[in-house]
C-alpha cells in the first residue's frame, strides 16, 4: 500500500505530487499533534521540576523538546504543501501558515536554549520558562486557527457546524467553516 503512494514522489513534477502525497496521507493533520503534544509537556515538566527539583523531569523535558524541534519542520513544510488554494486570502490562514512556520523556526531555538542549560546541568532559568509559556500559548493559538479552518467553528445556538455542503469540504476530508469573524472566506463578497 505504501509503495502506491510513492508512486506519487516518481512523477514529473516532484512539487505537485508532494504536494498529492501529503494531503491523500493527511500527513499536517498528523504531525501537528506531536508538535501540539510534547512542547506543552516539556514547559510542564520543567516548571514542574524546578518546584518540586525533580530530575527526571527535567531530563523529561529536554527530550520532549528535543523530539518535538525534529517533528516540527517536517510539520511546517507539511502545511505548506497541505495548502489549498480555497485557502489564499483567509485572513486566518494566512496567520495559520506563518505563525507556524515561525514556531518551527522558534521551537529549534528553545531547543538550543535548552541544551546549553541542559548540558551545564542546571535548572532552566524563569525567562526560559517564560518563553517557553509563550511558545505554548501561540501554539494553542496555532491549533486554534488551523481547527477553524479544518473543522469550521461552532454556532454557539447548535451543536452543528454552519456548513454542511460537499462544496465546503477542505482538503483533509473535514468542512471549512463559511464565515468567520474577520476572515473573508474564498467565494464570498
Amino acid at each position: 500500500m505504501f509503495n502506491m503512494h510513492l508512486l506519487y514522489l516518481a512523477d514529473s513534477n516532484a512539487i505537485d505530487s508532494l504536494r498529492t502525497f501529503v494531503s491523500d496521507q493527511k500527513i499536517h493533520p498528523i504531525l501537528v499533534n506531536f508538535t501540539a503534544a510534547l512542547v506543552p509537556v516539556s514547559v510542564g515538566a520543567d516548571i514542574i521540576a524546578r518546584i518540586v527539583k525533580k530530575q527526571s523531569l527535567r531530563a523529561t523535558a529536554w527530550w520532549t523538546l528535543f523530539v518535538a524541534a525534529c517533528i516540527t519542520p517536517f510539520t511546517a513544510i507539511a502545511g505548506w504543501l497541505f495548502w489549498m488554494k480555497d485557502d489564499i486570502g483567509v485572513t486566518g490562514m494566512t496567520i495559520h501558515k506563518w505563525l507556524g512556520t515561525s514556531l518551527a523556526i522558534v521551537i529549534v531555538a528553545l531547543l538550543l536554549w535548552r541544551w546549553v542549560v541542559y548540558k551545564k546541568d542546571r535548572w532552566p532559568s524563569l525567562i526560559y520558562l517564560f518563553s517557553g509559556i509563550l511558545v505554548v500559548a501561540a501554539l494553542v493559538y496555532q491549533g486554534h486557527l488551523g481547527g477553524n479552518q479544518s473543522f469550521g467553528s461552532m454556532d454557539s445556538s447548535s451543536s452543528e457546524t454552519s456548513h454542511d455542503s460537499p462544496s465546503d469540504q477542505h482538503a483533509s476530508g473535514a468542512s471549512a467553516p463559511t464565515s468567520m469573524p474577520g476572515m473573508k472566506m474564498p467565494g464570498t463578497d
